[in-house]
């Protein structure tokens, strides 16, 4: 006697047999459909200035280095704390004759997180500083990224100079590599966002595509020029 033959009643009425049309479809229309789905964005990865404070008044991921005068005679300043609400919480550097900056490590590979964001604040800027020059490479503000192998791409606050100038920074170190992003005091006391893709920048600056990330530093120096140097870092946002 011949089996029976299952019959799936499907919307509308209509009855479906094995093996027909419709069946076969259904996987497809499905792979179809999770093809077509918007892929979902990576989370950004950011580096902010959240959570308890430690005797330093810095968050606990958070290393303060500082260094004195070029010579060193009298009084000098280098001081960072950390100012603002919960949730919006900014870093304030100062630097009198001195310099100091504040690290945190947090090895990346970039990936789809090419594209960093920040907003900063100059209120000083070091008197007749240029990065073009070794006795006045001093600069209110400089957002530093290490990769391994101890390439750096620095963008700075210049006191003059030209807008997107690029070269050697940081004593000329070779394997540091800075972009002037804002030079003078135009938006002196303005929070200003920038927004830059840093994968892009490290290819141009090093000819060659990155390694990891390792860590973010923000730096101020007004040692060569003997003057002073002030400004304020909000959250660091990498994303795609």
């Amino acid at each position: 006697m011949p089996s029976a033959v299952r019959l799936t009643v499907v919307p509308g009425g209509g009855e479906e047999a094995p093996g027909s049309m419709f069946t076969l479809l259904r996987p497809l229309a499905l792979l179809l459909a999770l093809t077509l789905a918007p892929a979902r964005a990576a989370a950004p990865v950011v580096f902010d200035f959240e959570g308890p404070l430690t005797s330093a008044g810095l968050p606990a991921a958070w290393n303060l280095k500082r260094w004195s005068p070029v010579v060193p005679i009298g009084d000098f300043v280098a001081t960072a704390a950390v100012e603002g609400p919960v949730g919006q919480r900014v870093l304030r550097v100062v630097s009198e004759r001195s310099g100091l900056m504040v690290g945190t490590e947090r090895p990346l590979v970039l990936g789809s997180h090419r594209k960093v964001s920040w907003s900063w604040r100059v209120e000083a800027l070091p008197a007749g500083a240029s990065f073009r020059a070794r006795a006045t490479n001093d600069q209110a503000l400089q957002l530093l990224f290490g990769f391994e192998g101890g390439e750096v791409v620095g963008y700075i606050w210049d006191s003059t100079g030209q807008v997107g100038a690029s070269g050697s920074g940081l004593s000329f170190q070779e394997d540091v590599r800075v972009i002037v992003l804002r030079a003078g005091p135009a938006d002196l006391g303005r929070w200003v966002r920038e927004e830059r893709d840093l994968v892009r920048d490290f290819e141009v600056l090093f000819g060659h595509a990155p390694p990891r990330l390792m860590g973010v530093a923000v730096q101020s120096n007004s040692q060569h020029t003997g003057s002073r140097g002030e400004g304020l870092v909000g959250a660091i946002r990498l994303s795609e």
